[in-house]
Order: C-alpha cells, then sequence, then structure tokens
C-alpha cells in the first residue's frame, strides 16, 4: 500500500517516532512458555506484537527497538537518512550511497516495478504529495497538476550502483514514497528477530500487514478477519487461516473523499496519476514464511494487484518469483481469489 498520511513539517526523534507508548504484558504461564504481549506506535499505526517461548520478552523488545530504528530510516522528514537525501540530489546526476535497508527495498521493488508494468511504483511520491492535499481538502486536483506530477514518476528513471549499493533519481522533482512498502521490510526483520529467539506468535503492523510466526498452541493456525472495506465491525469478509505466512491488504476505504459520487482514495495508479479503479475495494495477499522477504513483497503485491484489477492481477501471479496467493474484493463481498485462499473458514 502506498499511504498518503500527513508528514510531520519537523523530524521527530526515533523515541517520539514510537511514541514509547508500550504496553506490556509478559507473564509465565502456569507452564512455560513464557508469553509476551505489547503494543506501541510505529509507522504511525499501532503496531500489536504477542509471542510464546523462553524468551518472548527478548523477542517483542528487539522487535520494537528496530521498529523505531527502521521509522527513522524510512522518514522522509529526516535530513540524515538515505531517502531524505537521494530525494534531494534528484536531477543532479549525483550518486547517492543507500543505507542496507533502503537498497534492499529499493533492489526488490524496481523488479517488482518491472514485472508489473508499473502498477508499483517507488518514484510515486510527486502524486502521492499532490493527492495527500486533495485528500486533506475534499477537493480533487485538476487535470494540469496531475499531469505535471505525474511527469515526475517513472521507476524507469532511478537508477541503482550495485558496485558501491547507490542510486540516483535522473530527474528534478522526483522522490521517492516507500509507504506501500516500508511496513512489509519491517516485517521481514521482525520475523527474523522471532526466528532468532526461536519464539512464535503473531506481528501485526497495523492490520494491513501481519505474519503468523508458527502457530497457535496445539498446532491450530491464527484466525485473521479480513476486514469489511464498507461496513463496520463486526462485519467482515471472511476468516483467513494463517500459519507460518504472512499477510498484506490494501483498501480504498482508510483515506478517501467522495466527490461528484466518486470515491477518490489514497491507492493510485502511478501511470494515470489518479486513484486506481481497477474494481476492488480491498486486495489481500498471503506469502508463505518460507520466503525471506515475504512480507516486503506481499506489501508491495497488495497494492500492485489493486491497481492491476482481478483479472490482470490472477493471470500476474503465476509469473512471480514467490508462490503468492490473493483475494479480491468489491463493496459487498470477495469476489475473486485462488484457489482455497479462504480454505473452509468463509
Amino acid at each position: 500500500m502506498q499511504p498518503l498520511k500527513k508528514s510531520p513539517r519537523f523530524f521527530l526523534p526515533v523515541v517520539a517516532v514510537l511514541a514509547l507508548l508500550l504496553v506490556a504484558g509478559c507473564l509465565w504461564k502456569k507452564n512455560p512458555p513464557r508469553h509476551c504481549e505489547r503494543s506501541g506506535i510505529a509507522f504511525g499505526t499501532v503496531a500489536r506484537l504477542s509471542a510464546d517461548g523462553g524468551d518472548a520478552e527478548g523477542a517483542v523488545t528487539e522487535c520494537f527497538g528496530k521498529l523505531a530504528s527502521l521509522s527513522s530510516e524510512f522518514d522522509a522528514e529526516n535530513p540524515e537518512n538515505s531517502i531524505t537525501r537521494l530525494n534531494a540530489a534528484a536531477g543532479t546526476g549525483e550518486w547517492v550511497a543507500l543505507s542496507p535497508e533502503v537498497w534492499h527495498i529499493l533492489s526488490v521493488s524496481q523488479a517488482y516495478s518491472e514485472r508489473t508494468g508499473g502498477a508499483w511504483d517507488a518514484t510515486v511520491a510527486p502524486l502521492s504529495a499532490l493527492w495527500r492535499d486533495a485528500l486533506a481538502d475534499g477537493v480533487p486536483p485538476s487535470e494540469e497538476t496531475i499531469a505535471a506530477a505525474r511527469e515526475k514518476v517513472d521507476w524507469k528513471k532511478l537508477e541503482l550502483r550495485n558496485a558501491d549499493k547507490s542510486a540516483r533519481l535522473t530527474e528534478s522533482g522526483m522522490a521517492l514514497d516507500l509507504g506501500g512498502a516500508k511496513k512489509g521490510f519491517a516485517l521481514d526483520e521482525c520475523r527474523r528477530i522471532y526466528a532468532k529467539h526461536h519464539v512464535t506468535g503473531l506481528i501485526d503492523l497495523g492490520e494491513s500487514s501481519i505474519a503468523a510466526i508458527g502457530e497457535k498452541s496445539g498446532g491450530a493456525p491464527f484466525r485473521i478477519a479480513l476486514r469489511h472495506p464498507r461496513e463496520a465491525a463486526p462485519a467482515r469478509l471472511g476468516v483467513l487461516p494463517l500459519k507460518n505466512a504472512v499477510l498484506s491488504s490494501s483498501g480504498d476505504y482508510e483515506h478517501f473523499f467522495i466527490s461528484g459520487g466518486i470515491r477518490f482514495h489514497h491507492i493510485l495508479d502511478p501511470r494515470t496519476g489518479r486513484p486506481a479503479k481497477a474494481g476492488a475495494a480491498s486486495v489481500f495477499v498471503r506469502i508463505a514464511s518460507d520466503e525471506p522477504d515475504a512480507g516486503l513483497v506481499a506489501d508491495i503485491l497488495s497494492t500492485a494487484l489493486f491497481v492491476s484489477g482481478a483479472e490482470r492481477g490472477l493471470a500476474l501471479l503465476p509469473t512471480f518469483p514467490v508462490h503468492a496467493e490473493a483475494a479480491f474484493a468489491d463493496g459487498t463481498e470477495i469476489f475473486a481469489q485462488t484457489k482455497d485462499f479462504l480454505g473452509n473458514d468463509e
């Protein structure tokens, strides 16, 4: 997903980014393993982590530390990180050294931009900024301003140099927006931390990026309610069994306004410069956790498939180097999905 949340006008320290609003609940069960649950603010949303195992508390604590670090690294308002420096150097010809995290995201991002025909594009920031203001004001931008912003969006004009892990944006005014990928990357980092600590549990980075590490006690999968795009809870589209897998979702219901009977939302088609209109209200993508970049790829694909639509999206899935399952919903129900996406829990 490529969210268009308003960014602060100044850089907040890491402590403020995470807000340190951690609610701890780590305790010894009657019979080990140890159980730990905490929640806190990360990437502008509520992150909820639970873990079971001998070092559950250590895993959860380390994950929140990693989320704080990544929040700083991916904050476009942080003048010291590589994203800000790359954006500032756009059009100058300068190669900017990237952090390992940003290099990895952009390497994967560029591969999927090519595979999806530009439905995913990390250089969408000029359009994101334009529509962020439109969402705040409730007024669509003019065709002229859309066209001008769209001229500055093109994943092919983001160049990566492997020799020194650097990058450049070839035209002035270009900029990166990693909003649709950074939570997926963070999910993968937390998955690795859980594996290192030999714990199981659920990592929920704001409902749109979730990882089930292992399974529940007794071997049952975690059961994830799929949010209904038009009705309030407890309404849901179905229940997804999640076990040793990640789930990413994108929908037109988080940030939107309606003008002239048309819903204008935050998920943009980089090729048209406007909110995607491919017939879905929400898209869900599941990838097994044996894929090292499962979270990152699922995050990218939930956006790309939303932009592409069900027919094109389902045709694209077999062409990807990872095995991904997906479901597409309109305002009423899931109308297209890969085989057995919901299992027997519909």
